[in-house]
């Protein structure tokens, strides 16, 4: 049998170009995630199959198709370095995806590329729940449904919104039964779960830490979480929201601990005091194992491990956006008497020589403070605050001793720097000290009661050991700017050319007017989105049904499915029904005629099933002489009414049906005066 290389299936052009419009739409969202060749590829495959629509081009032979779609999945599999994991499974995907256009032989192929079309379109789920790729979704949904119906109309001349009608109208009486569905069905959990581990580089925190990385992130605009409080927000000095600790120094890079290698935290060498802070974290995919929450603090709604180095360590990476309740007690103390062996050398330990000079100094500080170690933190504050230390995201390269070169040469640097040379002053004299890194600050929102912190306000803070307090939170960066810890915010904090150097930046762009307030705006619907919908799990339902009904049993869940479910089914069918039923009405010309045939039945002339307008009005001439004039106008206007034909130009159509409107109301005026 020959190998086929033409279509079979005629495919009309409107099917053609929402099917394509469909493949474009659906692929977008992937489009940071797929190797750019294999973007390129796509492009070259779309005008493949548009010349073979156009009849310019022949399908590719069935051993290059094979070919063509090997290579592609090679180079996916090689670009991941896997076959596994999301991304990498939606990069086969969408490589089969986009080889099968060039397969598109008959009507079963291009329904079949419809169905992958709304899985290839599904898949941008796993990456985002946002609100607005949420909409994006249900609109190219509409537009695949659209390719659906057009694919199922013969009529050739229909135009692009007959079938995006039909595509509304259907999505529109599926959302209600979807809101039934989705507020009232048992939540039952997976049978099985994904792996959401992914190979894409994310921005925030991450396991090592050098001055560079927290420069990156400062110039990021990026969200990193959502705190809600029960009450107050706090003051802005008071917001520091704890991620991970480094506790390893190679000289250049922090390390972050294990978690997983740090035992749990013993709770009876902390007391709790002050009042506690409530509130709710709207956390953002980190990829990282670690919560973040202001210690101490009581972590509900996501399973963790809390260290004895105060982390919140989960078993699974954060790849999605989770929600989880916290109480805090900022006011908490240690009450054990010393540092264990094990955490004394883990905190006091710093790469063998180097950095000559800080060592010296710090030796120099530790003996003015009567070996008292608050007294030497306070020491070196000083020393920040009073000597012209600069703190600026654009500080100089430093060379092999950067701890050296940075005290007492270029004296300029950001969080990062300060925070890290006030660890290794502290431990060149045997202090235990650590540094730590999470968010510092936020941004208020006007209209929610919550916190909006951002990747620029990512942060590093110090912890050292003082015998009787237990470990104490020092942070050099209020000494140098002072205005970074009491406002909040880091853009407020430097000058604005430091984070506005672009004038297409994220930043610069709040500027122009209205910007700031869009974005807020936006920011607060998606709030609400991620709270309401994105993180209603079975917990929110059984709150929202007890809200509903009182006592949640099977038999009320099961009733109330079954009431809602039949007012859909109702309002569907009256929704389908009203319309029909307006179209089966007889028109105005319809109605006269009707009134015409009655008068003349009173008079015993009845219209025979069956007979024509022509026929009776012969008949009713022939009974009635008198009314022939006026018997043959009403059947000759009738006629021209009812069986005029309906081709030509649209100006043409347009006029045609303002005379015949013309018409309909002569025809009405003639029954009303025939007298029979």
């Amino acid at each position: 049998m020959a190998e086929r290389r033409m279509p079979v299936f005629p495919m009309p052009r409107t099917a053609f170009v929402l099917l394509l419009l469909s493949v474009i739409f659906s692929v977008l969202p992937h489009w940071q995630r797929v190797p750019s060749w294999l973007l390129a590829v796509f492009v070259l495959v779309l005008g493949w199959r548009i010349l073979v629509f156009r009849q310019r081009l022949q399908f590719p032979a069935r051993w290059l198709r094979l070919l063509l779609v090997s290579a592609g999945f090679v180079g996916v599999i090689y670009h991941h370095g896997t076959i596994f994991g999301p991304e990498a499974g939606v990069g086969l995907l969408i490589t089969a995806y986009l080889f099968k256009q060039l397969e598109m032989y008959t009507r079963r192929d291009a329904l079949l590329v419809v169905i992958l079309s709304f899985f290839v379109l599904a898949t941008a789920f796993l990456f985002s729940k946002s609100l607005y790729i949420t909409l994006y979704i249900l609109l190219v949904m509409v537009l695949i449904t659209a390719a659906l119906v057009a694919l199922n109309q013969t009529d050739r001349s229909i135009n692009l919104w007959s079938p995006l009608r039909a595509a509304l109208s259907s999505m529109a009486q599926a959302v209600p039964l979807m809101l039934v569905l989705f507020f009232l069905f048992p939540r039952i959990g997976p049978i099985w779960e994904l792996g959401m581990q992914t190979s894409t580089k994310r921005t925030g925190l991450s396991e090592q830490m050098s001055p560079a990385d927290i420069a990156e992130l400062s110039q990021s605009s990026e969200l990193a979480l959502r705190i809600e409080f029960e009450d107050e927000i706090p003051l802005p000095r008071d917001r520091y929201w704890r991620a991970t600790v480094f506790d390893r120094f190679d000289g250049r890079t922090w390390y972050a601990q294990d978690a997983a290698q740090v035992p749990a935290l013993n709770r009876a060498e902390l007391s709790l005091a002050g009042k506690p802070l409530r509130y709710r974290v709207y956390l953002e995919p980190t990829g990282q194992h670690w919560l973040l929450a202001a210690p101490l603090a009581d972590v509900q709604g996501l399973e963790h491990r809390i260290t004895s180095s105060l982390i919140y360590h989960t078993e699974e990476a954060i790849d999605s956006s989770v929600s989880y309740r916290v109480e805090s007690f900022p006011d908490y103390q240690y009450q054990q008497a010393g540092i264990s062996r094990l955490q004394y050398t883990r905190n006091t330990a710093l790469p063998a020589g180097g950095n000559q000079r800080t060592r010296r100094y710090s030796r120099q500080l530790l003996q003015q403070s009567n070996g008292d170690p608050a007294a030497m933190v306070q020491a070196i504050h000083s020393w920040f605050f009073t000597s012209p230390f600069v703190y600026t995201l654009k500080p100089p390269q430093l060379g092999a001793n950067t701890i050296d070169e940075f005290l007492f040469d270029t004296r300029r640097g950001f969080c990062a720097h300060y925070a890290g040379a006030l660890v290794f002053m502290l431990r060149s004299v045997g202090i235990p000290a650590r540094m730590v890194a999470g968010y510092q600050g936020g941004e208020p929102h006007p209209i929610g009661r919550y916190l909006l912190v951002h990747q620029y306000d990512a942060h590093a803070w110090v912890e050292y050991w003082q015998p009787g307090a237990g470990w104490v939170r020092a942070d050099p960066t209020a000494a140098v700017a002072p205005h970074r810890i009491e406002s909040g915010s880091l853009r407020e904090s430097l000058q604005q050319q430091e984070l506005e150097d672009s004038p297409f930046s994220a930043l610069s762009a709040r500027n122009l007017p209205g910007m700031e307030r869009l974005r807020l705006l936006v920011d607060y619907m998606d709030y609400l989105w991620l709270k309401n919908v994105v993180t209603y799990n079975r917990d929110s339902q059984y709150r929202f049904l007890r809200n509903l009904m009182g006592e949640v049993t099977p038999q009320r869940i099961a009733l109330a499915l079954a009431v809602c479910g039949g007012l859909v089914v109702l309002g569907i069918a009256l929704v389908t029904w009203l319309p029909q039923r307006q179209l089966r009405r007889p028109g105005i010309a319809d109605r006269a005629y009707l009134r015409f045939t009655r008068l003349l039945a009173r008079r015993g002339i009845c219209r025979e099933q069956g007979e024509g307008i022509v026929s009776f009005s012969r008949r009713a001439q022939a009974a009635l002489p008198e009314q022939q004039d006026r018997i043959q106008r009403i059947s000759e206007l009738y006629s021209t009414v009812k069986y005029s034909p309906v081709t030509g130009t649209t100006q043409h159509q347009a006029d045609k049906n303002d005379r015949l409107a013309a018409l309909e109301q002569e025809l009405k005026r003639e029954v009303a005066r025939f007298r029979p």
